[in-house]
């Protein structure tokens, strides 16, 4: 079924007159009548009586009417607001954040970018980003920014942003505030809240059962502000990126011989295809001065 079917079937019910319809669209009666004929084999059964001056809807017609009504006031729509989209200027950008990124680094820098955008509307999408790559491919997000490793795909583009390193977080506990770094050891005498988003999750776990450290999560979820809320409030510790804390309150050291770092970098279709507001988000972020941004508010040594 094509959308002049739809037009032409629509016309015909309209005006009762396959002589009058055909000429509202510039076409022949024998090709217009041809189309209605396609339609009525798709659909197997009668959509319109011809009989001479008394050409009329049938039941399945008149329903049929009502629905391809509905379909060609919807492409009115789109290309009203098509138009409305070229003649305003306006864009709108769909960003996937990784679900362990805090907002700590990017608040100067989208402020940044909307004010030198201003018909940039963009949205904010938590994503776990296992499914990034799939997700840009798609046409879902125009861009995403994760930690994950450059993709193999030659289409897909990817600028590194900054590196943070992963350290011990924990409330108040001035015992551990005191130090410069903390050891494996004093980290496994503390209750332990394990963020199942962490990347490093599995070489930080590595690391303990090689030196035969019993630390058991009490703890375990894949929400970061339930987690961090709990770490703020003293009840235990957990792994966190240095400018990951969306929660007040936490204090975050070195783990001593623990040295796992990530880079956040930023990932979009590449090429010819790409959209401009897109490029230039890119183009902002390769020259932004990702060292001077405002970190997180969490107390580090």
């Amino acid at each position: 079924m094509e959308l002049s079917q739809i037009k032409y079937f629509l016309s015909v019910a309209e005006t009762l007159n396959f002589t009058q319809a055909s000429q509202q669209h510039n076409i022949s009666q024998p090709a217009l009548t041809k189309s209605i004929q396609k339609l009525e084999d798709e659909f197997r059964g009668l959509l319109i009586i011809r009989d001479g001056k008394n050409t009329r809807l049938t039941e399945l017609g008149q329903k049929i009417r009502q629905e391809f009504s509905s379909i060609a006031e919807s492409e009115a729509r789109a290309k009203m607001l098509a138009e409305e989209h070229l003649q305003s200027g306006h864009c709108m950008l769909n960003i996937g954040i990784a679900n362990s990124l805090g907002p700590a680094k990017f608040a100067d820098f989208f402020s940044q970018f909307m004010n030198e955008n201003s018909n940039t509307r963009i949205v904010l999408h938590q994503i776990d980003q296992s499914t990034s790559e799939e997700a840009i491919l798609s046409g879902f997000l125009d861009a995403c920014i994760c930690t994950q490793r450059p993709s193999e795909n030659h289409k897909i583009k990817t600028t590194p942003l900054f590196e943070e390193r992963i350290l011990m977080a924990f409330g108040d506990k001035p015992e551990l505030a005191d130090k410069s770094q903390i050891s494996l050891e004093e980290f496994s005498k503390e209750s332990y809240f394990d963020r199942l988003n962490c990347e490093f999750r599995s070489d930080f776990l590595a690391m303990v059962t090689e030196k035969r450290l019993d630390i058991r999560p009490k703890v375990q979820s894949d929400r970061e502000d339930w987690i961090q809320q709990l770490v703020a409030a003293g009840k235990g510790v957990c792994t966190l990126g240095e400018f990951s804390t969306v929660v007040a309150g936490i204090n975050m050291r070195p783990i001593e011989g623990i040295d796992l770092k990530r880079t956040v970098s930023m990932s979009f279709i590449f090429g010819s295809g790409a959209a401009k507001s897109i490029v230039g988000l890119e183009q902002l972020a390769r020259g932004y001065d990702w060292k001077a941004a405002a970190i997180s508010a969490a107390k580090i040594a």
